[in-house]
């Protein structure tokens, strides 16, 4: 099969590029050249914004199937479905934050209503829905949660984060909303780069939407025990306040709230079932940032000691009004 992944050498399309190679596909990547790509793959260098200025070079190619995993805006959206009316299968990568900021702790399924919160999210959701009406049962979306894997960044209070691991490392307290109660879904890139492939030549992926997200539901205190035991030290959290965050921080990381999705459809109709654990995915991440110097000195986040300072203090002052001994 012909396969082209625009954006193909990003954090989520090299995935999809890895196993569409190892499937035997002929795969071309449009890209700004800005990355190597493996050997094998034809290369289309292209900004994603002019596209339509490619539209013999896309044509010539005549791809089977069609991957956007740098698709933000509906006038990009609007290119898969003028450029590629021949296409078998068109897969649009949005985002599980089209459903909402804080979706509760039952995981959600593809049948909740999106109520989206955020430019970002609102924009992803308009893109799917171009494509579906558009291509009908041609189309295909995946909505991947938080993915973690090479070339990924641990996230932190302050969202992805080049400083977590070293403020961890260095037994730092670690500031959590709620002390990292909330519940999260992460999943390994690779999986959801499986269940994108799934999708070419399966009629059950027509016209559908497929959460793709892990097989766990962790707490954010989970995530950080386990780059803590990663690093071999010890864990230390500080509770932020999350009606306080919410109230003065004008953009809050999605990330702080309980935010768990149910996989079980991608799993029965795409019959693959994801093989990363949170501590095998969380491994990759951090080893990767480690290896090519993508960890960053804590003491570029001030704002991370100066909110722990005041939390302790803070907290001391609470328990003794509560009757403690201070």
């Amino acid at each position: 099969m012909r396969v082209l992944v625009l954006g193909g050498t990003g954090s989520m399309a090299h995935r999809i590029v890895e196993i569409a190679l190892a499937q035997g596909h002929e795969v071309m990547v449009v890209t700004r050249g800005r990355r190597p790509v493996p050997a094998g793959v034809r290369v289309l260098q292209a900004d994603r914004a002019a596209l339509r200025s490619e539209a013999k070079a896309l044509a010539a190619f005549a791809p089977d199937a069609v991957i956007d995993a740098i698709c933000f805006q509906p006038s990009q959206a609007q290119d898969l479905v003028d450029l590629f009316p021949r296409a078998r299968r068109v897969v649009l990568v949005s985002t599980v934050d089209v459903y909402g900021e804080d979706v509760g702790g039952m995981p959600v399924t593809e049948a909740r209503d999106p109520i989206p919160v955020t430019p970002y999210a609102t924009a992803k959701l308009e893109c799917e829905r171009i494509v579906l009406s558009g291509l009908g049962r041609r189309a295909t979306i995946v909505r991947p949660s938080h993915m973690l894997g090479r070339t990924y960044l641990t996230t932190s209070l302050w969202s992805r984060s080049p400083y977590l691991v070293d403020r961890i490392r260095k037994g730092k307290p670690i500031p959590a909303i709620d002390g990292g109660r909330n519940l999260m879904t992460p999943v390994w890139s690779l999986d959801v780069a499986s269940w994108i492939l799934a999708t070419l030549d399966r009629d059950a992926a027509d016209g559908e939407v497929f959460n793709a997200v892990g097989a766990e539901t962790v707490t954010q205190r989970e995530y950080y025990e386990t780059i803590a035991r990663i690093l071999g030290v010890e864990l230390r959290i500080v509770a932020v306040p999350s009606q306080v965050f919410r109230r003065y921080v004008e953009a809050p990381s999605q990330f702080n709230w309980h935010r768990p999705y149910s996989n079980a459809k991608a799993v029965s109709r795409l019959e693959y079932r994801p093989v990363g654990s949170l501590r095998s995915m969380m491994e990759e991440t951090v080893h990767h940032m480690l290896e090519q110097g993508l960890v960053r000195d804590c003491a570029g986040e001030p704002r991370d000691d100066a909110l722990v300072e005041l939390l302790l203090r803070h907290e001391a002052e609470l328990g003794v009004a509560l009757g403690g001994k201070g």
